[in-house]
């Protein structure tokens, strides 16, 4: 079992504090598993089992809860004859309408420690915004990163061959109960979590209507992942494919998916006026796996590495762009509490021309910012202060 301490330590200094602590990811990413190991660690400090209290909003359990009037007839009959501080842990709250007043509620009400989980990015945003400034902390989740992976695959199949298990974390991606299956469930079970997604998070919350145009919009998307482009580009390109829908229609499907945590939207800065760029942008996924599922591991590795790296940042804590300098691409552009690393990923620096194309966009920053230079070369390319670092390594470092 692995732990996540990535996550506990920014959740442990919390734990206790007049603060939500809002849990927030893409569906199955973890995010249940992290509840239970916030109580586990209570009980080890010694909190009574009967002061905790969870309710998975998911279970046939609380079916009959749908809105906030019949979450406080719950929570107010479980907790009345609690003594001392109770710990509140909702899990997949956006499920329950007006949620956010019942946990206002609850936090003026009650003394209690309140924990919550969402797989839509609008959690934060409108009411619970405004009912709870600066009285609630976002943690966002992330599948499995590649450390992760490896501890898992060493404890669960004793297997220590860590270019096999990158080979495997590459293909099928990091959903944590992707490890307990074989190769053959595991394209099933990223099928089924990807159309949960799209028709549950997606379709059914925002009703789409034309469920044919999106579902062809989200294989472009994936098809294009790394790639810079524009609502007008997917336009044009749906127009070449005799179907016509508008820039804003692509700008709300877009944003759908950003706010299920599908997709990860990365600006474009220029490196030279420190301006954002409003177009252009690229698309992450928010794991790699789906690409098996849409393109059964056809598309560019390269593509998917840029991925990795992408997310790797981002469970960091780095604020990520895309640099442009002298008409120059730099993949990435990531900052964190005033310092800044600049990165460029590659598959395989096979020849001096494309080691020219990589290291070229960073030797024209001139700042004194890390500079590096991701690919699966063994051999280091180090040189004139720019680092090469095989991705693997990457991974497993504290970059």
């Amino acid at each position: 079992m692995v732990k996540r301490e990535l996550y506990m330590k920014k959740i442990r200094p919390l734990i206790d504090k007049d603060i939500i602590k809002v849990i927030t990811g893409i569906r199955r990413c973890g995010k249940s598993f992290m509840l239970n190991l916030i109580i586990d660690e209570l009980i080890q400090n010694n909190i009574n089992k009967n002061n905790i209290v969870l309710i998975n909003l998911e279970s046939n359990k609380y079916s009959n809860i749908e809105d906030n009037k019949d979450l406080n007839k719950l929570i107010y009959k479980l907790t009345e004859n609690i003594e001392g501080k109770i710990y509140l842990f909702f899990d997949e709250i956006q499920n329950i309408e007006n949620w956010e007043k019942s946990i206002n509620g609850f936090r003026v009400d009650l003394n209690c420690d309140i924990y919550i989980t969402g797989s839509n990015s609008e959690l934060l945003s409108g009411e619970l915004s405004s009912l709870l400034t600066g009285r609630f902390m976002e943690i966002e989740m992330y599948p499995f990163s590649y450390k992760e992976a490896l501890l898992l695959e060493k404890d669960l199949r004793k297997n220590t061959n860590e270019k096999e298990i990158f080979d495997d974390y590459l293909k099928y991606g990091g959903m944590p109960f992707i490890f307990q299956l074989n190769n053959d469930e595991k394209i099933k079970y990223l099928n089924d979590i990807l159309n949960s997604i799209i028709y549950k998070d997606i379709i059914k919350r925002n009703e789409i209507r034309d469920v044919d145009l999106f579902d062809k919009l989200i294989k472009y998307i994936i098809s294009n992942i790394g790639h810079t482009f524009s609502a007008r580009r997917i336009s044009k390109y749906f127009k070449n494919e005799s179907r016509t829908v508008s820039s804003e229609t692509i700008y709300n499907y877009l944003l759908y998916c950003v706010n299920a945590f599908l997709l990860f939207k990365v600006q474009r800065k220029d490196l030279q006026g420190k301006k954002i760029l409003k177009i252009s942008e690229k698309y992450y996924l928010s794991d790699h796996g789906f690409n098996q599922v849409s393109y059964n591991g056809d598309n560019n590795i390269a593509q998917i590495l840029e991925n990795i790296v992408y997310l790797e940042f981002k469970r960091r804590d780095y604020d990520v762009y895309i640099g442009k300098i002298n008409g120059l691409e730099v993949d990435f552009v990531c900052e964190k509490k005033g310092s800044r690393i600049y990165v460029q990923v590659s598959y395989i620096l096979a020849n001096e021309d494309i080691i020219k194309r990589e290291f070229k966009p960073l030797s024209k920053i001139k700042d004194n910012y890390p500079k590096y230079v991701l690919s699966l070369d063994e051999y280091d390319f180090s040189k004139d202060g720019i680092t090469h670092l095989n991705i693997r390594e990457f991974l497993k470092s504290d970059i």
